[in-house]
């Protein structure tokens, strides 16, 4: 079990011993969630050296008062004010006076980023030193040779990037695109009042047990599916990827770059999106909108399940059941659970940056290792409504898939194989055998081969 799955061990732990704390009279119970909440002074110490300590673990360098730009479509400017900020706040000044350095954050409209930033390359001045992107802008920046792999400028088995953030940010073999955590998710919200009332099992249960599949899930949808309420909502082309990814499938080979979607993996995921459409007959219609009807249906109760994100929770805490989050069920090829991630966000360094491997020494000085991973579970704890649903969303990560086909010019591809499969038009295999080929095109076109 690795550190962030023993850190909900041990919230749960704890929730057990306020519990527990409650029979006691007039006892109050310091929210654990509330970011104000003061430390002993000791612990503050502690916590004040270890950041020092982890600010001096790579040799200075002085800059002679250089800024280093950092760029976002956000601010990312640290805000003081909480226990976590006051800390990123002298973490910032601490690494401004390492390196003599002034350190300013650009933001710069999503919409601007790759303009810019290609602009002022070929100028010979970057804009920034670093800059947040996406995977699709990465990939087709790495495409042009505008940014700088880390492999070329760091021993990247030296650095404090963890493994599986580096293989989440790499494109073409080399990792191009850091971050300081990882919080990725894609699963399925279910509706546990629904399934209480028509006593079918817990889907966290059967995930537990490694029994939540495609037969399990389909045996609940058509349970739920009668008058006017549907087993599921969703959308084609989100199913598409789900199901080819649980699966054991994937839609573009990433070492290759050969287009997937007719090897037997994703062949049988397709059918079953077929088959949960036109023969079983449990997916609720969308209603000319396919990404806000799902959401709506599940909200308003109509269905029981709904493809989603962790991030979709805190607009579901007004809802009128109860509801829980598992992962997308895992098809008879799959070996476990995963969570598909088809895009991602990360910062990288511009070709033409002077002193690119001080720069990334820089970022890393500036970031809070040591309280990154408990962060992102602070904040499932925040909009998540029970413990199973943590544990998931903690899981999700533990499992990330990624496969970043969108960034190779596929979507709109595959948008007609997914309706056609969805309506009945096509099979999977005629839907899949008609695009193929323009798919692979697509993609040999965006490589330049």
């Amino acid at each position: 079990m690795n550190k962030f799955r023993w850190i909900t061990v041990l919230f749960i732990s704890m929730i057990f011993l306020l519990l527990a704390a409650c029979n006691s009279e007039e006892t109050t119970i310091p929210d654990p969630t509330d970011e104000g909440t003061e430390e002993p002074a000791e612990e503050s110490t502690s916590t004040e050296e270890e950041t020092e300590e982890s600010t001096e673990e790579s040799p200075a360098v002085d800059l002679g008062g250089r800024t280093i730009r950092i760029a976002q479509h956000w601010d990312l400017t640290p805000e003081g004010g909480t226990e976590l900020g006051d800390l990123s706040v002298q973490r910032l000044e601490e690494v401004k006076e390492k390196y003599n350095i002034d350190i300013e954050f650009v933001v710069v409209p999503w919409e601007e980023k790759v303009n810019q930033l290609t602009s002022t390359i070929l100028a010979g001045e970057p804009f920034a030193d670093i800059i947040g992107l996406d995977a699709a802008q990465t990939a087709s920046l790495v495409q042009s040779d505008y940014l700088i792999a880390l492999n070329d400028i760091v021993d990247t088995n030296e650095i404090q990037l963890p493994q599986i953030l580096q293989d989440m940010g790499t494109f073409n073999g080399k990792v191009y695109m850091f971050n300081n955590q990882l919080n990725v998710s894609g699963g399925m919200y279910y509706n546990k009042t629904m399934f209480e009332q028509a006593g079918l099992p817990d889907p966290y249960e059967q995930q537990e047990n490694g029994e939540w599949t495609w037969e399990a899930m389909l045996e609940a949808a058509k349970t739920l599916t009668t008058g006017n309420q549907f087993g599921l909502s969703g959308d084609p082309n989100l199913f598409m990827e789900y199901f080819i990814t649980s699966n054991g499938g994937q839609i573009l080979d990433m070492d290759s770059f050969e287009v997937q979607v007719d090897s037997p993996e994703a062949v049988e995921g397709l059918e079953m999106m077929n088959a949960l459409y036109n023969e079983h007959r449990v997916v609720k219609p969308n209603e000319g909108n396919n990404w806000e009807d799902p959401r709506s249906y599940f909200s308003e109760g109509l269905v029981g399940m709904t493809q989603g994100w962790v991030w979709e929770a805190e607009g579901r805490a007004e809802t009128a059941f109860d509801w829980g989050y598992v992962f997308w069920p895992k098809g008879p090829k799959a070996e476990q659970y995963s969570t598909p991630v088809s895009n991602l966000e990360g910062m990288t360094i511009p070709v033409g940056v002077e002193d690119p491997e001080i720069v990334y020494q820089i970022w890393e000085d500036l970031q809070l290792w040591e309280f990154a991973e408990e962060g992102v579970l602070e904040w499932f704890e925040n909009v998540m409504p029970n413990l199973e649903s943590i544990d998931t969303a903690v899981q999700m990560i533990e499992n990330a898939a990624p496969n970043y086909w969108q960034a190779y010019g596929l979507q709109e591809t595959f948008y007609d194989m997914n309706e056609n499969i969805a309506d009945g038009t096509e099979s999977a295999s005629q839907a899949v055998a008609s695009v193929k080929a323009e798919a692979q095109a697509s993609v040999d076109e965006f490589l330049n081969r």
